[in-house]
């Protein structure tokens, strides 16, 4: 019986064996899948910061399409600031919008003419519109020499600067057959 123990106690210690093998095997699966919970969890709380962030930003495209003074007077503030004189913004002209390809956004442009401005004065203007909640972003620049007698280097500059509007197109009721 002595030997026939002494096997049984060798069965017993093999098994323990292998649960403790298995049961360190399960250990580092946990604590692996716990470190990429934590590493996801990280993950996460970046993206909410980030959408926290982007609340705040201005939308991409507006609902609708502007009043004249809801342009005229962003660009008449960073005119201001940018230590343009009122008579040296000489017109502001909205233009039509314009389906932007097959999307369902249009694009507003609104041109803008400057005259007897510092290129400097040009690009802190457009630089503090850009940089607005306004949504505008610049589409073109045509910046035009003044005769050599000005003195200061001054340009006359013609500016368009564009939002989008979001305008889903309609699709025709004939297609349903109603």
């Amino acid at each position: 019986m002595n030997r026939r123990m002494t096997i049984y106690v060798l069965i017993l210690y093999g098994l323990m064996a292998v649960v403790a093998f298995w049961s360190l095997g399960r250990m580092f699966e946990a604590r692996a899948a716990a470190r990429k919970a934590a590493a996801d969890l990280a993950e996460c709380n970046r993206y909410a910061e980030v959408i926290e962030r982007l609340r705040v930003q201005p939308t991409v495209a507006a609902e609708r399409e502007r009043m004249n003074a809801e342009i005229t007077g962003p660009i008449e503030k960073a005119a201001r600031s940018a230590g343009i004189a009122a008579d040296r913004l000489a017109r502001i002209s909205p233009e039509p919008a314009q389906r932007v390809g097959e999307s369902a956004y249009k694009e507003k442009p609104t041109r803008f003419f400057l005259k007897n401005v510092t290129l400097q004065q040009v690009i802190s203007m457009v630089y503090g519109l850009t940089e607005s909640n306004e949504g505008l972003n610049l589409k073109s620049v045509r910046l035009a020499a003044l005769s050599r007698d000005v003195p200061g280097g001054t340009w006359s500059a013609e500016l368009v600067l564009a939002y989008l509007i979001y305008d889903p197109q309609r699709s025709s009721l004939k297609e349903g057959g109603m």
